[in-house]
């Protein structure tokens, strides 16, 4: 079996970051994922990552991805589900897809995934109007009347989205206030397709032939009523993926995986963490690729140590 210096899991911005470093040290390093992108790639326009004005996330990944591709030492593999990671006899094994593999060193850059709502026939629905990604499916809003439910800036986003293709956009906030960028939050409360509705709460899914009818939603005051509609996107945060790593490393009550903020080391030796599924506070773009490069120079100086 060979034996890689370093395998990363992942295929958002942090995993390619760390690929990007470590290939340029020329190290032997395999990075597995199941798709790559990560929540990058559905993020639509991004207007604050250095060096763009404006860029589509999707072109983004593109552009570090063939970053990555380029450098020898480097390799991809796609449609990779990791089933366990382990230690094996002073290195690393990982299993996905009926294979194992085996690295000196692991970095987890794994993110996290949509929080659903948990209401009856949300499972059901999704794809016959319920979705997690204004991005992807926005323009199955075209004409219609969307609600968005979420507080912070994926929902401010996906609310803007909408009200370029949609007819009206009711954006459901369980708190007073919205949180995020105050410039994307003022662009949607002086447009006059948007309608937002603080403190109130989505407690049913309403169906017409087994697609999606409308909402009926709860207001400060206890009182309900019904609001049509035939799409609704949800955005109410992420989960991190971090069930297949809990048994190795170390997480905080988020789930988070809990790491050296110096190294991004976990609590085991020759295991790093970057992006999204760590307990790094800020959870954006430019931060994910700036701890995949921290955690790749210290993945360096360890396989360093171990020569």
């Amino acid at each position: 079996m060979s034996e890689y210096d370093c395998i990363i899991i992942g295929g958002g911005v942090a995993a390619l970051s760390g690929a990007l470093y470590l290939g340029r040290y020329q190290r032997k390093a395999l990075l597995l994922a199941d798709t790559i992108g990560g929540q990058t790639a559905i993020a639509g326009t991004i207007e604050n990552y250095p060096g763009f004005e404006s860029i589509n996330g999707a072109d983004l990944i593109s552009k570090i991805k063939s970053q990555v591709l380029k450098l020898k030492s480097t390799q991809i593999e796609e449609g990779v589900k990791i089933e366990s990671l382990s230690e094996a006899s002073g290195s690393f094994e990982i299993k996905g897809n009926d294979k194992t593999y085996r690295a000196k060193s692991v970095l987890i850059a794994t993110g996290k995934r949509h929080r659903k709502l948990g209401l009856d026939g949300e499972g059901e629905l999704t794809g016959k109007g319920v979705s997690y990604c204004a991005t992807c499916d926005g323009p199955f809003a075209k004409g219609k009347k969307a609600v968005v439910v979420g507080g912070g800036n994926s929902a401010v986003e996906a609310t803007q989205i909408l009200s370029k293709v949609a007819d009206r956009v009711y954006l459901v906030n369980i708190n007073e206030k919205l949180s995020g960028e105050k410039v994307r939050i003022e662009q949607i409360e002086s447009d006059k397709k948007i309608e937002i509705l603080p403190q109130t709460t989505l407690v049913r899914l309403l169906t017409d032939n087994k697609t999606l009818s409308g909402v009926r939603i709860k207001n400060r005051n206890g009182n309900e009523s019904m609001l049509e509609c035939q799409m609704i996107f949800i955005e109410i945060g992420w989960i991190p993926n971090s069930e297949t790593f809990a048994q190795i490393v170390n997480l905080n009550e988020e789930k988070e995986i809990i790491i050296d903020p110096k190294t991004n080391q976990t609590s085991q030796r020759g295991i790093f963490a970057a992006g999204d599924i760590t307990d790094v506070p800020a959870k954006q773009i430019v931060v994910a690729a700036g701890e995949g490069a921290k955690a790749a120079i210290a993945i360096n100086q360890f396989l360093e140590n171990l020569d």
